[in-house]
């Protein structure tokens, strides 16, 4: 299990390409709510790193709500976090056995869309410490294959917050590998974080609603929507803004939905979806 912040979260999304991860958002305010994490914790080294645990503390770390877009949070909430996509999966501490179920459905789903790597239980510290990919226990014990000095120094500027380091370093390693998939992943991702990570949702949310045709906002919010993994309706809230926007702003609006649509993946039925709509918006 690994605590993390808005900063570290960013490698969470990326180990999540190759191990399925699970995180909690929680605070010791809650009632029951470190009996829970306690109980995850066990769930997850029980099942020998099949997923990795990370926990944020909202009260510690308040934008991790506005990144879920969450005002407040009365009770734990679990989310799964698959291929760079959060997924929420329940609030509230649910029983053990009905967890164990759920994380079950979860490894299932991560086979089915090839994520079968795992990460080494009772790991702390870097959140991607520890984390091997494989197609199970066996390539688990190989060593990780090496990564390249400029995937280094991108995850290094992660850990420290630096996120036009990161992305710098991505383009260094795109420029000397341009099929580098897990480092156009790893820039798309760090440009998100860097554009939401630091918005006030509720005054996005509100500008956004009081006015469709702000396309700052809109972008701003579908931003939002995607940190949170609500990933159709980043997807919705673009199309939208194409139908009652015209010339540059339609094209900004454009230009951010393809932007999306590369980074959730071509091959997502929810982008298949969503090109037919933006098709239609546009002509």
């Amino acid at each position: 299990m690994v605590a993390v912040d808005l900063a570290t979260f960013e490698e969470v999304l990326r180990d999540s390409m190759t191990v399925p991860a699970v995180l909690v958002l929680w605070s010791p305010q809650q009632p029951g709510a470190l009996e829970y994490v306690q109980m995850m914790e066990r769930v997850a080294v029980s099942m020998e790193g099949a997923f990795r645990l990370a926990t944020a503390d909202v009260g510690a770390q308040p934008e991790m709500l506005q990144a879920f877009q969450m005002p407040e949070l009365p009770e734990p909430f679990t989310i799964a976090i698959l291929g760079g996509q959060p997924m929420p999966l329940y609030p509230g501490a649910q029983p053990e056995d009905e967890v164990r179920a759920v994380m079950q459905n979860l490894l299932t789903a991560a086979a089915e869309n090839g994520v079968t790597g795992r990460a080494m239980p009772g790991v702390s510290g870097s959140v991607s410490e520890g984390v091997q990919a494989g197609a199970g226990a066996e390539a688990a014990q190989e060593p990780a294959e090496p990564l390249s000095p400029h995937l280094e120094e991108a995850y290094a500027a992660i850990d420290a917050g630096d996120f036009d380091r990161a992305v710098a370093a991505f383009d260094a390693r795109l420029a000397e590998e341009p099929g580098d998939e897990e480092a156009r992943l790893g820039r798309q991702q760090v440009v998100l974080l860097a554009r939401a990570g630091s918005l006030d949702a509720t005054a996005v949310r509100e500008a956004a609603a009081a006015n469709p045709t702000d396309v700052q906002a809109q972008l701003q919010a579908a931003d939002l929507d995607m940190l949170g993994g609500h990933v159709e309706d980043a997807f919705e809230r673009l199309i939208d803004t194409v139908k009652v926007t015209a010339d540059d702003d339609r094209t900004a609006a454009r230009e951010r939905l393809l932007e999306l649509f590369e980074m959730v993946g071509s091959a997502d039925p929810r982008v298949r979806t969503a090109r037919s709509k933006l098709m239609s918006a546009l002509f």
